[in-house]
């Protein structure tokens, strides 16, 4: 009998707990809609610690909740604890419903964290999901504007007037970018501040090295870009700013050797090379260097093929046709180049001046003219598009 009463008891310890637990777990799976409700209105009441308790038996009974981990992430976000945010937030893949609001903070995590080029990595993949995510357009815009990355800050914006629905912001910055490059001297201390916290990064070294080349400190210059360019061998940027930076310093050697890593590299990476239009300048400024006035000639007309009305283009093409004797070809290429550089002079002027800040219908229609006259025409269409928005909003006329 005792051992009867024994085994009773032993058997209701085990199963008890367990009891307990299951219950326990089924009540709170049952009430998970609104354990999250309540988590979700505390954090946009800027309660993050309070949602997190919320949240605290729901993820202990199902540690694989979605949408638990996403706001616990966004609460470790708003609390600044981003490495536990990015534990969190780095679960979601392209396929999940909640990867765009999870993958935006995920990036802003890895900024704070000064990993530049995760943060990089995920704001690209957020538009490759949602090309109109004006603001992941805009954080990917100042990361590149702050590395000096202007060709292709330029290049995002003007993909993302097809997609993003206040394009009048992104004009206003394409603009500016134009007009008003980033201040090495700024640049440099934030760029230095990253790469003491993550060290190595190659287009933090890149920037770096070019903020140092401004600033006329070639030794430091040299340094960080051809750090870059050992962790990146093949990276177009890295490989431009050094070939244009040796181009400067007028060091052959350096050059000669540049150029052969360059033939010995990937056919890939070649390829790519040959379809960017500053390789074929900057060649083209190499071979005046070296006296070939014929095939620097064709470099910078190559140049012009890949992207046209480029004043620095038109300009160096008119100089080696004066060269090689062609008068007449010349002149009608500085005249192109004069005409290019008014508009680009005049545009300087609007966005120096601050008119950009409230636009008006004449100054919309005059950037519309600047702008196709220098072959902007998807930034001239959408001016166009914004004018008609403003005259669409005028008071009419009484009869």
């Amino acid at each position: 009998m005792k051992k009867r009463l024994f085994v009773i008891l032993a058997v209701t310890l085990i199963l008890l707990p367990l009891a307990v637990y299951f219950f326990a777990g089924w009540n709170v799976r049952s009430n998970a809609q609104v354990s999250l409700s309540r988590a979700q209105r505390l954090l946009a009441e800027r309660q993050p610690d309070a949602a997190l308790d919320q949240l605290h038996w729901l993820r202990w009974f199902e540690p694989d909740q979605p949408q638990a981990n996403l706001i616990a992430g966004e609460c470790y976000f708003v609390k600044k604890q981003y490495p536990e945010a990015i534990s969190l937030l780095s679960r979601f893949d392209t396929a999940s419903p909640y990867y765009l609001r999870a993958s935006f903070a995920l990036a802003r995590s890895y900024e704070n964290t000064a990993q530049m080029e995760e943060a990089e990595r995920i704001l690209k993949q957020h538009l490759e999901v949602s090309p109109g995510s004006q603001e992941a357009v805009t954080e990917l815009q100042w990361l590149y504007f702050n590395q000096f990355r202007l060709r292709e800050l330029q290049d995002l914006l003007e993909r993302s007037l097809d997609y993003c629905p206040n394009k009048y912001l992104l004009l206003f910055h394409l603009l500016n970018s134009e007009h008003k490059k980033p201040i090495a001297q700024e640049s440099i201390r934030n760029l230095n501040r990253i790469n003491e916290v993550k060290p190595n990064q190659p287009s933090i070294m890149r920037a770096i090295g070019n903020s140092h080349w401004k600033l006329g400190e070639i030794e430091q210059a040299k340094t960080f870009l051809e750090a870059s360019r050992r962790l990146q061998p093949e990276n177009l940027e890295t490989t431009l700013i050094c070939l244009e930076f040796y181009l400067e310093l007028g060091d052959q050697e350096t050059l000669k050797k540049l150029l052969a890593e360059i033939q010995n590299g990937s056919e890939s990476f070649q390829t790519q090379l040959k379809q960017d239009d500053r390789w074929h300048w900057l060649l083209s400024r190499l071979e005046l260097q070296t006296g070939e006035t014929e095939a620097a000639l064709k470099s910078i007309q190559e140049a012009s093929r890949l992207k046209a009305k480029q004043i620095n283009y038109l300009q160096q093409e008119a100089m080696i046709l004066q060269a090689l004797g062609k008068k007449a070809d010349a002149a009608l290429k500085f005249q192109e180049t004069q005409k290019l550089a008014a508009s680009h002079r005049e545009l300087y002027k609007i966005v120096s001046s601050g008119a950009l800040d409230s636009p008006t219908v004449e100054l919309g229609n005059q950037i519309v003219v600047y702008l196709e006259t220098l072959g902007y025409q998807n930034q001239a269409r959408a001016w166009r598009d914004l004018v008609q928005q403003f005259q669409s909003l005028q008071p009419t006329s009484p009869p």
